[in-house]
């Protein structure tokens, strides 16, 4: 899980910090991975953006924006105080709390932050991913080697 202060003006011009939270699960990555089934999943979705590219060096920005975005997005919850073990996404209505952090200025803060290098990405793969083992990670990178992606994917080792 990662806990992540974002620092941010707001409306009223105040120098503002608050606490988000961010975490998806291993069912939720299988989830996002059969969402992108037809691409070959999420290595195959970032693959596709790849070649998708015009200039060698760059990433079509509008995908890979989407894609910062799909994972932020769906990495967001609520800690309950009253239950430590829980990590909420939804209302009590089954909406998504998402939809009211996007409202704010701190979600926008963040999410351009990731986008700029002001909050790193690698920081929020390697805390708001799942955890794998050794023998997971060799797996990825072998794949994103086979992919051909090694020059613009970086798989951080964060085990169990």
């Amino acid at each position: 899980m990662l806990q992540k202060k974002i620092t941010f003006t707001n409306f009223d011009g105040e120098e503002v910090t608050t606490v988000a939270y961010f975490n998806l699960t291993k069912t939720e990555c299988v989830d996002l991975n059969l969402e992108y089934e037809e691409d070959g999943g999420l290595i195959g979705r970032l693959k596709r953006m790849i070649e998708d590219r015009k200039d060698k060096d760059t990433i079509p920005q509008k995908p890979a924006v989407d894609f910062v975005r799909l994972l932020v997005d769906r990495a967001y919850g609520v800690r309950p105080a009253d239950d430590p073990n829980a990590f909420v996404k939804e209302d009590e209505n089954g909406r998504p709390l998402i939809r009211k952090f996007k409202q704010t200025l701190a979600y926008d803060a963040y999410v351009y932050g990731l986008l700029t290098g002001t909050y790193s990405l690698d920081e929020f793969a390697t805390f708001a991913m799942p955890k794998v083992t050794e023998e997971q990670m060799a797996e990825a990178q072998k794949q994103i080697q086979a992919e051909g992606l090694e020059d613009l994917v970086k798989t951080p080792l964060h085990e169990v």
